[in-house]
């Protein structure tokens, strides 16, 4: 509150009496000061006054500010004076103040010059803002300390996703090379005991790489980095295609494996629906023993698309319903370790479930009488054509073209055990452990293809790719990203360095050899078209 200005001596003849001024003053609940401009001595003041500094009113009359030690700031003081003093009133401006305790106290102050019984004289309205400039303070500190520990998380996010893209290459990289000797003694077994073992180590090595998509995805998951690419999917055709699939897929455990119910159509990301049903059907049957059964069923339910895996095994107790989905929980395990896993697939199959739109829950009438989760997600109209009917075996890699393939990695192993697996399928094969070796055979070799890693040592797959893309005729040859690296932002710095495909290790020896045969070398240079 600002203290009206009086012009003139009329105007102040009002005032009868000091005790009447010191009513009018008393009035205001807005520190009030009355001091002589001419000596700077304390005229009157008001009770809010006198609370708020601690004196009585005979400490304070008949002294200056100075000599009371009021004034923390006596330059702004003496500029303040020389302001009134040039008829200049004072608006609005921030003054410390100590009281008589001792204490500081911030105000904002406005002055100007009055008459009162015929002297110039100063009024002074102060409002005291202590507590909301410490209150500012703590917010601003508290603002700060916020700033940082979102850039110390930002900093720590960062670290992770340089962690887990390095554990996901360094992970990928043996179990490629692994799969790649695998699929060479699957070719060359000839007898039922060493193609046995084969298996066994196939499907053991598959198992490891679920295990690391799954730890990376639930990470990707976490953090919200993980985009859906959504088109119209039956659920029931992409349950039926995932069960073909882990057809020819499954070990030695023997399980009744049923699908049932009828076509629904919902906008969802296939690769991310088709993570839910298979770790939904690996969950069932980790925990259902051998001779037990599955059941698959899809339905509609009003303005929803429900899937249903339901299995006959151990269920679940009751403390854990609530906690199912929960990371890296799983229900009691037996000290053989049968039931394997690190509890991280119903998780993931939550929060895929949640982008799209939708629930998920588990149920179970208790420990031994099986389990089932059902699956919600909003139901879409379904397409004018219907999609073609589900082939009863995948479809056989079609007969490669004999294609000169440059293999480059800085892994002997895996650079011998893929050219091994590429010339069983026929191809001429050349190999090199690092980039500057796999330019010079583009020179003098002018291969096909180039199956590329991105880890080398000195330039990068990056760099090397660009260098092949740059020389005559590098634009014809196939560019393949066989790496370990596997994020969005790896596949983005591939396109751009001139990669054609980005596989990620290990890669299924079937998905390659289809890519190969999609190819067919150009006649009019020593490249290969790469056939959509």
């Amino acid at each position: 509150m600002v203290a009206r200005r009086v012009d003139s001596a009329a105007h102040v003849k009002d005032l009868e009496s000091e005790a009447k001024l010191r009513a009018i003053l008393g009035l205001s609940p807005t520190i009030l000061c009355v001091t002589g401009l001419a000596d700077g001595r304390i005229r009157e003041v008001n009770d809010t006054f006198l609370q708020t500094t601690g004196y009585s009113r005979e400490e304070i009359l008949g002294r200056t500010v100075t000599e009371l030690g009021l004034w923390l700031d006596p330059d702004q003081r003496d500029q303040g004076m020389r302001s009134l003093r040039a008829g200049k009133p004072i608006r609005n401006v921030e003054a410390r103040f100590r009281i008589k305790n001792g204490d500081e106290r911030v105000t904002v102050l406005a002055a100007d010059v009055v008459v009162i019984e015929g002297e110039r004289c100063v009024l002074a309205a102060l409002i005291d803002i202590t507590d909301r400039k410490r209150t500012e303070e703590e917010l601003r500190e508290r603002r700060e300390e916020a700033e940082a520990l979102a850039a110390s998380l930002r900093a720590a996010d960062r670290a992770k996703d340089a962690f887990l893209a390095m554990l996901g290459h360094e992970l990928r990289n043996p179990l490629g090379t692994i799969t790649n000797a695998v699929a060479v003694l699957d070719n060359v077994a000839d007898n039922d005991t060493t193609r046995s073992l084969v298996a066994v180590i196939g499907r053991q090595t598959g198992h490891l790489a679920r295990i690391v998509d799954d730890l990376l995805d639930v990470a990707r998951l976490t953090s919200g980095k993980i985009e859906l690419r959504t088109e119209t999917v039956d659920l029931h055709e992409l349950a039926a295609q995932c069960l073909e699939s882990r057809a020819h897929t499954t070990g030695s455990r023997e399980h009744s494996v049923e699908l049932r119910g009828e076509p629904v159509y919902v906008d969802g990301d296939p690769a991310r629906l088709a993570q839910v049903l298979d770790n939904l059907v690996d969950n069932a049957l980790k925990y259902t023993p051998p001779g037990g059964s599955v059941v698959v069923a899809t339905e509609l339910s009003g303005d929803q698309a429900v899937l249903r895996v339901r299995d006959s095994g151990n269920g679940m107790a009751p403390d854990l319903m609530p906690h199912v989905f929960d990371l890296f929980i799983q229900g009691q395990r037996s000290l053989d370790r049968s039931e394997v896993g690190l509890g991280i697939g119903l998780t993931m199959v939550q929060r895929l479930i949640a982008l799209h739109g939708g629930t998920v829950a588990a149920r179970s009438p208790g420990p031994g009488h099986g389990s089932e989760f059902l699956v919600r997600l909003p139901l879409t109209a379904s397409p004018s054509a219907q999609p073609a009917p589900v082939s009863d075996a995948p479809p056989e890699p079609a007969a490669s073209p004999q294609l000169r393939v440059l293999v480059v990695d800085d892994s002997e192993d895996a650079v011998e055990s893929l050219a091994l697996l590429l010339r069983l399928w026929g191809h001429d094969v050349m190999t090199a452990t690092d980039g500057a070796t796999a330019l010079d055979l583009v020179s003098r070799k002018a291969p096909h293809v180039v199956l590329l890693d991105i880890g080398l040592p000195g330039l990068s797959g990056y760099e090397v790719a660009k260098r092949i893309r740059a020389r005559e005729g590098g634009k014809d040859i196939v560019l393949v990203a066989l790496t370990g690296y596997g994020q969005a932002d790896d596949r983005r710095r591939a396109k751009e360095a001139g990669f054609t495909v980005h596989l990620v290790k290990p890669v299924v020896p079937e998905t390659l050899q289809r890519l190969l045969a999609g190819m067919e070398p150009t006649k009019e240079s020593a490249g290969a078209r790469h056939r959509p």
